[in-house]
């Protein structure tokens, strides 16, 4: 667990070099260009958009670790090792290879069977138990490090939201005790906080609503998977019981 997070703080750093470093990189002719509500840097657009833009930049980040993490984690090579399935297919039933073939293996697969065969006394429907039990543990295990991309996909448009009332509410301070002639130029940043925020939440949630679905089918094929396994062993089991 603790190696996980140290992992996923890397990355975190990473994807701040990669993203944060070009953002906060100013051209050096930036000075010379003139200010302008839509276009610009992405520097010009991070200061226009306030510190809300900073809020979405770091949340953006975050949830780009987090799905490189989980996408290097969920290898199926990992979730079902093709030397333990051909192991467990060929124990054909029987209990003591099925227990060497899981001896010291790691991973889901390996737990989820070990769990069933700690039953083994109880015959082959307490086996089936222990293994759908664990398999569930097991989805659930790979299914909570993704949620926060989820969360973070929910809150990157309502802090877009929030940059977009902020904005206005600049602006109609402006409107206040400004002189008609003057209204114009003096609106601009409040717009521009209102229009930058809100594109800029909705381009970081689109991303992470994607990459949650994408992570997410991945857990759900491995879950199928394990379970066909887990039937073949049972029926396995259950067959040598018969004979």
């Amino acid at each position: 667990m603790i190696t996980r997070n140290i992992s996923i703080v890397t990355l975190c750093v990473l994807a701040f070099a990669l993203i944060g470093g070009p953002v906060f990189a100013a051209p050096p002719e930036a000075a010379d260009q003139p200010d302008k509500l839509l276009g610009g840097g992405i520097v010009d657009i991070l200061e226009k958009g306030g510190p809300v833009m900073i809020l979405i930049l770091v949340g953006s980040i975050i949830a780009l670790a987090l799905a490189f993490e989980r996408a290097v984690s969920l290898r199926r090579r990992t979730l079902l090792p093709r030397d333990l399935v051909g192991a467990l297919k060929e124990a054909g039933g029987d209990v003591d290879r099925l227990e060497q073939a899981v001896q010291d293996r790691k991973g889901p697969l390996a737990r989820i069977v070990s769990a069933g065969l700690r039953r083994k006394s109880l015959g082959a429907d307490a086996i089936e138990a222990g293994m759908e039990a664990q398999g569930g543990h097991e989805v659930e295990r790979l299914k909570r490090p993704v949620r926060p991309i989820a969360i973070l996909a929910t809150i990157q448009p309502l802090l877009g939201l929030l940059g977009t009332i902020l904005g206005m509410i600049g602006t109609f301070n402006v409107l206040a005790g400004t002189a008609a002639a003057e209204r114009v130029e003096k609106l601009a940043p409040g717009i521009g906080q209102a229009l930058y925020t809100t594109a800029a939440g909705l381009c970081a949630a689109i991303p992470c609503v994607l990459l949650f679905h994408w992570l997410n089918g991945r857990v759900n094929r491995a879950a199928e998977e394990w379970s066909n396994v887990g039937t073949d062993v049972i029926l396995a089991c259950r067959a040598k019981e018969a004979s």
